[in-house]
């Protein structure tokens, strides 16, 4: 096993690159790196006990070397193998969501697209691990599209859908923090898998002047009208502040490649909670898929 300590003057793209083979552990000092990174060897590991902070401001619609990002191109950190795991790392897109909302504002006919991902898993990963960790942005903060994931006491910041995708995730004592109005989770879980996004003990937080009642917890998501999806998330004893909408789920609409628009409504999706005297779902049946998660971790 290999162990090195970098600082922001160092790469950590380029420490991966370079470091024997098997599993390996970075130890990241105080400071930011300013690196857009895919990990594609299995067993990495990221420490930071001093606030390292990992950031890029890219959005979908950035144009770099004649190709147009698509949202998860524009991930600061994407996992694409197995065994990685992360503990005191921030994660973040700096890009200027306030700014864009602003310019969209006054240019109703040159909107600019707004998802800009911190975080993102993608085929390849499984068995992913954050603890500790935070993940900063406004919309599409953290994609989480493929595999396992384990996110224990962390803290995820956005206002648009920013916890999203097909893979199974099990939010452990974490803080989900709304920065204004909109949809916390849009999960796009597979028919065929029988758990998508777990939200246990956490905590559904505000930023700012976030409104009374004007955040969804979920809405289904389907990419390019995909039939194959039956979205599911699962909210377990949680903390909901007063900005969640009562009604909890709302819809979502997506478009086939053929030009067809569809209405993906959020009572239809398998969407449940057993939490705060809101519930739709034994408590059984909630342990049930809680256990089923744990043992795919």
């Amino acid at each position: 096993m290999t162990t090195l300590e970098l600082t922001p003057s160092s790469s950590i793209a380029e420490a991966l690159a370079s470091a024997p083979e098997g599993p390996v552990t970075l130890i990241l000092k105080e400071g930011i790196w300013r690196e857009k990174i895919t990990v594609t060897r299995p067993g990495v590991t990221l420490i930071s006990e001093e606030g390292a902070r990992i950031d890029n401001d890219d959005r979908h619609g950035t144009v770099r070397d004649g190709k147009v990002f698509s949202t998860g191109d524009s991930a600061t950190f994407t996992v694409a193998a197995p065994n990685f795991s992360a503990m005191g790392i921030t994660f973040s897109n700096s890009f200027d969501y306030p700014g864009a909302a602003e310019w969209n504002r006054d240019h109703e006919n040159e909107k600019m697209d707004t998802q800009a991902v911190a975080f993102r898993t993608v085929f390849g990963a499984d068995h992913t691990q954050l603890r500790a960790c935070t993940m900063l942005g406004w919309q599409d903060t953290l994609y989480l599209d493929s595999g396992s994931t384990l996110l224990e006491d962390c803290t995820i910041k956005g206002n648009v859908d920013f916890i999203f995708g097909a893979g199974s995730a099990l939010f452990q004592g974490c803080e989900i923090v709304s920065r204004g109005k909109g949809f916390v989770s849009a999960p796009s879980t597979f028919t065929s898998e029988s758990v998508g996004f777990i939200f246990h003990d956490c905590s559904f937080l505000k930023e700012g002047d976030t409104e009374s009642s004007s955040v969804f917890l979920a809405r289904p998501w389907h990419p390019a009208g995909s039939e194959n999806r039956n979205p599911m998330a699962l909210f377990i004893d949680c903390n909901l502040s007063s900005h969640i909408n009562p009604v909890l789920w709302t819809e979502m609409k997506s478009r086939r490649p053929d030009g067809v628009e569809k209405i993906w409504k959020g009572e239809e999706a398998r969407f449940y909670i057993f939490s705060q005297d809101k519930e739709n779902i034994s408590g059984d049946e909630a342990d049930r898929l809680l256990k089923t998660m744990m043992g795919m971790l």
